[in-house]
């Protein structure tokens, strides 16, 4: 049996004895034209009877479907930086009408891949990296097309707008607040330290400067993290916390001469101060203890964490505002090209966590 024909408005048109644009702008509910009743009635009724089924060009599909929606990479959802993110995001999303999708990638480069590749011919309000991507060129390329956000700090080879942070700053106002304190030996416990994890690597270097700046040797900073695969046996949701709390039980165990703790986060932070508690210890009686990004949790009187505040909620929702800016501008030819860079400046906020180094 041969493969059944489509129905088209010519067919109803020739059926019905009337014109074919008539049967058209019927059927598509064209506005600003009118017909009888009776007609309109007639050619509903063939349409259904003849098994007529509207088609929609490809390209209208997908405007409809993405056009006012922004994707988010992020790395990962846990630890409370990244969903405060995303809130502020979403909210201001909605002021402009647009949706938002999330897509996790726990910072393989492999997923990055596979996503950017799925939304390359789709036509997006708008693409926001949470994180220093690796696929950078990937999103170069897509920058030329559709607004680029990256949040945070910026890989070099990005040619697209940013919110940025330089995490040297963060690092640079902990250390020299510690220093203040009288703590010259510290432990930095992070999770895996690598070429791509700029932010990990920018604290740490700021806190180096501010040792070196007030001629401490920078030795007397004792950095502990685990490799990538040993980092990755952690469960997603618990990693940050649990990878602070086993390294810092570690140093405990072996003699630390260390007085003071800095998580390269507060979630880290907060692990810390679990396995100080747990092996008998006060803070900051015993040890002072601090962390970056001021999540909520660190504002809680049980833990009252020294943390470094970065405007995270005000970066999520200027990056929704570039992406509304960049696509109102978009039609206008006389509009010149250009890349947006802001940068927010750091602010320490002491709580009750640090205090004046203990005497040994």
């Amino acid at each position: 049996m041969g493969k059944r024909k489509k129905v088209t408005t010519r067919d109803i048109a020739e059926v019905l004895d009337i014109s074919q644009s008539t049967v058209s702008m019927i059927l598509s509910e064209r506005p600003n034209v009118s017909f009888t009743e009776e007609t309109i009635l007639k050619v509903r009724e063939a349409a259904l009877s003849m098994g007529y089924h509207k088609s929609y060009p490809k390209e209208t599909k997908k405007e409809q479907t993405l056009s006012k929606s922004i994707i988010v990479f992020c790395p990962r959802l846990s630890g409370g930086y990244y969903s405060m993110m995303l809130h502020s995001i979403i909210k201001r999303a909605e002021m402009y009408q647009y949706t938002v999708f999330t897509v996790t990638t726990f910072r393989s480069a492999q997923t990055e891949q596979l996503y950017l590749d799925m939304l390359e011919k789709n036509k997006l309000a708008g693409i926001i990296s949470l994180y220093p991507v690796t696929e950078v060129q990937k999103m170069n390329d897509l920058s030329r097309r559709i607004p680029v956000i990256s949040v945070g700090d910026k890989p070099s080879a990005c040619r697209f707008d940013s919110v940025e942070l330089d995490s040297t700053k963060p690092g640079y106002l902990m250390g020299s607040h510690l220093i203040s304190l009288g703590h010259t030996h510290i432990s930095y416990v992070s999770t895996p330290i690598n070429k791509k994890e700029i932010g990990r690597v920018h604290r740490l270097e700021g806190v180096k400067s501010s040792f070196r700046d007030q001629g401490i040797p920078i030795e007397q900073i004792e950095v502990l993290h685990q490799t990538q695969p040993a980092f990755e046996q952690y469960s997603a949701e618990s990693a940050e916390y649990q990878n602070a709390y086993d390294l810092t039980k570690k140093s405990l165990k072996k003699g630390t001469l260390s007085t003071a703790f800095i998580g390269n986060n507060d979630t880290a932070a907060f692990g810390i101060m679990a396995a100080l508690a747990d092996h008998g210890y006060k803070v900051p009686h015993d040890y002072s203890v601090c962390g970056f990004d001021n999540i909520a949790l660190s504002a809680m009187p049980q833990l009252s964490l020294t943390t470094v505040e970065h405007a995270s909620m005000k970066k999520g929702e200027e990056a929704v505002d570039m992406i509304y800016r960049k696509n109102s501008q978009k039609n206008d030819e006389n509009q010149p090209g250009y890349i947006i860079r802001l940068e927010y400046e750091p602010r320490l906020i002491i709580r009750s966590s640090t205090g004046k180094c203990p005497i040994r």
